[in-house]
């Protein structure tokens, strides 16, 4: 007698499951797609300490480095770029204050945009954290699209050489796309 009961349920939710109303599909709504990633990636870093100062020279105060950065100039990322963020933190142990500089060129090596970051001086036993977060929108972002290499310079606002201490950089960069079909 208990199965009677049980059989209507089942046939009761299964003809539920039959007569549902369902809207139909409207695949003209693919034309409406907008997808907006956000990707971080990492950028520069480097670690440096006395040593590294004094292998270019005593009274030379400066370390450069040149590195391509082209990727951002490719049209998809052009017309779907809206906005990207640099985050850059410096942990620095050395007595001396620096100032680092970030020049991006385009092909015909023309400055596109220049970052320029004011690093204070710490200590061994109390390192100096500094963090700036650089933002690019609008025309910023045409002129960082048109940069192909970007320059780093560190400048020291005196000689290192014999100094204890360490400069160490970690940087990130986060872009933000607008993908619409």
């Amino acid at each position: 007698m208990n199965l009677k009961p049980n059989l209507l349920l089942s046939i009761g939710i299964a003809m539920l499951f039959f007569t549902a109303c369902v809207k139909d599909t409207d695949f003209d709504q693919t034309d409406d797609i907008l997808v907006t990633p956000v990707v971080e990636l990492d950028f520069l870093f480097y670690n440096l300490d006395s040593e590294s100062f004094s292998e270019i020279g005593a009274n030379n105060i400066i370390v450069s480095d040149t590195t391509n950065f082209d990727f951002l100039n490719d049209e998809f990322i052009v017309d779907n770029l809206i906005r990207a963020e640099f985050y850059f933190k410096y942990t620095n142990s050395f007595p001396v204050n620096f100032v680092s500089e970030y020049k991006f060129l385009d092909d015909n090596e023309e400055l596109q945009y220049e970052i320029i970051i004011p690093i204070g001086a710490g200590s061994i036993t109390a390192p100096l954290i500094t963090e700036h977060i650089e933002n690019f929108e609008g025309e910023s972002m045409l002129l960082l699209t048109n940069a192909g290499k970007v320059i780093v310079n560190l400048i020291a606002s005196s000689p290192v050489d014999n100094l204890e201490g360490t400069l160490n950089l970690q940087s990130k960069t986060t872009y933000y796309l607008r993908i619409e079909q």
